[in-house]
């Protein structure tokens, strides 16, 4: 009886042993799988991927600003059973916004040609692009206008005569 007492003491001993050291066995797969997802969870974080092995958690990818950086790298380090991570991402600011720049100067542009009607101009992101031809007396006049609409650049495609 006592043996059995015994048996059945070191039996469930060992079984706890066991299922203990299973739950320490957390599979990487399981420790990425839950990082991913509190990363995918932040709109900010769309350009980040996380890989880990003997987790050790690996983040890659772009985001905006280093607040974004180190924010990605505190979030997955908070996830359970990561032991470190290594921050890999990259700082890619986007690319400036022209649209309203680009709405102010094409609303002038009109008053700007009006003098020149061999004169063609198209804005993109900022830049005035001329095209067409011009007398050489009336290009400083024309240059001047333009200028004066605060572009980024004048690319000055004109044909003098």
């Amino acid at each position: 009886m006592k043996a059995l007492r015994l048996l059945s003491v070191l039996t469930l001993i060992f079984a706890l042993g066991v299922g203990m050291t299973s739950c320490n066995q957390v599979k990487d797969a399981d420790i990425q799988s839950a990082a991913q997802e509190l990363l995918d969870a932040n709109p900010e974080m769309a350009g980040v991927t996380v890989t880990v092995q003997n987790k050790v958690a690996t983040l890659t990818g772009t985001v905006n600003d280093d607040s974004a950086r180190s924010y990605a790298e505190s979030i997955v380090t908070g996830v359970q059973n990561v032991t470190s991570v290594v921050n890999q991402l990259e700082v890619v600011p986007p690319a400036p916004d022209y649209s309203e720049l680009d709405a102010a100067i094409n609303a002038a542009l009109p008053d700007a040609l009006k003098d020149h009607g061999t004169v063609t101009a198209t804005v993109q992101d900022g830049i005035i692009t001329l095209n067409g031809e011009i007398a050489e007396s009336d290009l400083p006049v024309l240059m001047e206008k333009v200028n004066a609409l605060s572009p980024i650049q004048v690319v000055n495609n004109l044909t003098v005569k």
